[in-house]
């Protein structure tokens, strides 16, 4: 695994906007609160396309007709169109709107990015809130998986995913695969850049969007078998997008080799024989993780993984109340319009398929984990405690005229004429209604129906191989700006976790770095060289300034008002440097002096000879033992001109009075460096080195540590790497600035 590249997104997005962040937050949550109470007997559900868009429609219509049925649960509907899921769900949280549905896998998007919580779970078949991941291929397809070679032999499949993020159809196949098919992690900050180092040309709608895609240099290898035209392709609106989009990716000619999707896909997307015209279910079969087949009907015994029902979210600052009135209401609609749909099944393992009651009695052992003595399997309250004051009426209640036969339903909540799954799954029967403590997406994820396997999916495509990365740092200011900088990480869930590690100079941090104590540490060019040379440390990044280069010029700054200031002869001035052993402020200025014959030499002591030469001077780490030697006089002069709000972070900017803490204040990115330069000496030049020996004893005379091979497995290069893998994604902050 090229580990360099696992954090190239780390830092990237830690930059955007922080000043604002704190006004937004608070603005948006003012804005919340606002519609909550202005809209407290409104209802605004959130659709993503025409299709969705016009069902909503026929549902408000219908519930106003029959408003007299609702009682005291009726709430007003309306219904608001947006571009896809992620639009959504910044407006639920806006307060613009109330309910979306979503897929287990996006609930736990929602809350982390947008505060969005669950407050009621689909339940499906006999009762169950879960349903199970499943590949599937065209019969014969994909002949090299077979038992005994496992999943490894889909390395370079065309895969049809419904949209990355979706947890049946992206997070489970994604983690399994990583498990038990040798799907490497590329960068543990963006899984889709994982998922291209092991999948052909494939179509992963979303796979290009910001939220996955965070420094917008991901492949487009994963969008080559999307269908969409311009402004639709490979998002969610893409002919391909979504569980049924999947199945058609895969169903049609010279497309797809393999299709994520959950089994009630193929349920009604398959086996109804209504949405993918032509094509029956003997032309397909499931791929297990064994690397075995069986048939499509057979999802219980050969699936990726048990993952949890979709659920509606709302925002997290609508009141208690608030979300018991949505829960009532839906419970209702679900009486009044929750028909189930005639494509349900379920596999009967003697006969095959056959429709399925869901309320017709049953004898067999209830699939409802709470319901061991065959109670109500739809009370939502499954502990028959109904403390909450919520809804607990039965599902569907048919509607019959004065003779007794059966009224037609003005709409249907779980049918989506000519698609699947509009608003919500149409193998929906009911809805699970989540307690207050219930209500949030690691609930969703992990529960006694589902385990914790999709938690540890979810979690797991994130994961980071190396857990921490220690940037050292040399002053309390850039300790401080480094505890802020990893806040700003931790706030972006960019891994690894940064730890800053105080030293007190360049070269205790280099040896730190040697040593194993910390990671990696930025040095200036003439630093570079001594640790290069001392401690075998590597360049593995370089910063680049706003002129778009790697380099700056050494210039010497006088005030334009002393006409007596001239750099041929500085004898008894007063001189500001950055810093002994520093390139600019120190090297290169002594070695021009010296070897242009100003300045008396003393050996290749250059502090000696500033202390000298010049009266006063500020010339930080000139009483350190580490630039001057033992048992030579003291250069007290060179010391002579030192003088010893609310949260904000910026990469390249540091706070008044310092500059350059960490970063040059004037770089706007990290350059990464090819392993082939790699080396101080080509970094700093031969300039630099015999400037270096001009002005100091223990300066490297010429290349002593090139390391192009990228498996050089020296302590301080296995350390370095963990540093590059924190260094490489400082330029995600940069570039979102």
């Amino acid at each position: 695994m090229g580990i360099i590249s696992i954090v190239i997104s780390l830092f990237i997005v830690v930059g955007y906007s922080q000043a604002n962040f704190v006004s937004n937050s608070l603005a948006n949550g003012i804005n919340k609160k606002k519609v909550l109470e202005e809209g407290y007997d409104v209802v605004t559900w959130c659709t993503t396309s025409i299709l969705e868009q016009e069902k909503c429609e026929k549902l408000v219509k219908a519930a106003m007709l029959d408003k007299g049925l609702f009682g005291k649960d009726y709430i007003e509907l309306q219904c608001k169109r947006a571009f896809d899921t992620e639009e959504c769900m910044s407006w639920v949280d806006q307060g613009k709107a109330s309910l979306l549905g979503l897929d287990a896998g996006e609930v736990y998007v929602a809350g982390r990015y947008h505060s969005l919580i669950p407050i009621m779970q689909e339940l499906y078949g006999r009762g169950e809130p879960y349903q199970y991941s499943v590949a599937v291929v065209k019969k014969g397809g994909l002949p090299a998986v077979q038992p005994g070679v496992g999943l490894h032999a889909l390395r370079g499949a065309r895969a049809c995913f419904p949209g990355v993020g979706s947890l049946a159809g992206w997070v489970m196949p994604i983690h399994v695969l990583m498990q038990d098919g040798g799907l490497k992690i590329k960068d543990c900050n963006n899984h889709v850049k994982s998922a291209v180092e092991f999948f052909g040309e494939s179509c992963a709608p979303n796979s290009l969007k910001d939220i996955y895609n965070p420094i917008g240099d991901n492949s487009d290898q994963l969008c080559k078998l999307c269908a969409g035209g311009r402004g639709v392709r490979c998002t969610l609106a893409d002919p391909y997008a979504g569980y049924e989009g999947a199945l058609r990716c895969l169903v049609a000619n010279g497309t797809g080799d393999i299709a994520f999707v959950r089994d009630t896909t193929i349920q009604h997307a398959l086996l109804s024989h209504k949405i993918l015209g032509g094509v029956s279910e003997d032309q397909f079969e499931l791929i297990c993780r064994d690397g075995s087949r069986r048939p499509v009907t057979q999802w219980e015994n050969c699936h990726w993984g048990k993952v949890p029902a979709d659920a509606i979210v709302t925002s997290s600052a609508a009141s208690i109340e608030q979300r018991r009135k949505f829960q009532n209401l839906i419970q209702k609609l679900v009486q009044l319009y929750g028909e189930p749909n005639p494509s349900n099944k379920k596999y009967n393992g003697t006969n095959g398929y056959q429709t399925h009651d869901q309320f017709s009695s049953s004898t067999a052992q209830p699939r409802y984990p709470f319901d061991a003595y065959n109670r109500n399997r739809y009370d939502p309250d499954r502990y028959e405690e109904n403390d909450e004051g919520v809804s607990t009426q039965a599902p569907f209640q048919a509607r019959f005229d004065s003779s007794g036969r059966p009224i037609e339903l003005p709409f249907k909540l779980f049918t989506s004429n000519d698609t699947t799954d509009l608003l919500l799954q149409d193998a929906t029967i009911n809805f699970r209604i989540l307690k207050e403590e219930e209500q949030t997406a690691k609930n969703i994820l992990n529960n006694p129906y589902v385990g914790d396997q999709a938690e540890k999916a979810v979690l797991g495509i994130r994961v980071c191989p190396v857990a921490r990365a220690v940037l050292c740092v040399t002053s309390d200011a850039e300790l401080d700006k480094c505890v802020k900088m990893r806040v700003a990480l931790k706030a972006a869930f960019l891994s690894p976790a940064l730890v800053c590690w105080r030293g007190y100079s360049a070269r205790h941090c280099a040896r730190a770095v040697a040593d194993g104590v910390a990671d990696f540490l930025p040095l200036d060019a003439a630093d570079m060289l001594h640790a290069a040379h001392h401690h075998r440390l590597v360049p593995f990044m370089q910063e680049v300034y706003t002129s778009g280069d790697n380099w700056y010029y050494a210039v010497a700054v006088a005030k334009e008002q002393d006409p007596d200031t001239d750099i041929t002869y500085l004898k008894k001035k007063n001189t500001c440097h950055t810093g002994l052993g520093m390139a600019a402020g120190w090297v290169y200025p002594l070695a021009y002096l010296l070897s242009n014959g100003w300045i008396r030499p003393y050996g290749c002591d250059g502090a000696a000879a500033a202390a000298q030469y010049f009266t006063k001077a500020c010339a930080p780490g000139a009483l350190s033992s580490e630039y001057v030697a033992a048992g030579t006089e003291p250069h007290d002069n060179l010391c002579h001109l030192c003088h010893g709000a609310s949260f904000s972070f910026s990469m390249f900017h540091s706070p008044s009075p310092y500059s350059d803490l960490i970063f040059s204040d004037v770089a706007v990115r990290l350059k990464p460096l090819p392993h082939h330069q790699r080396s101080a000496e080509i970094i700093a030049g031969e300039a630099l080195i015999r400037a270096a020996s001009l002005v100091s004893c223990d300066a490297p005379k010429a290349s002593y540590y090139v390391a192009p091979d990228p498996d050089f497995l020296s302590h301080a290069y296995r350390h370095g790497l963990i540093g590059e893998l924190l260094a490489l994604s400082l330029l995600i902050i940069a570039l979102l600035r």
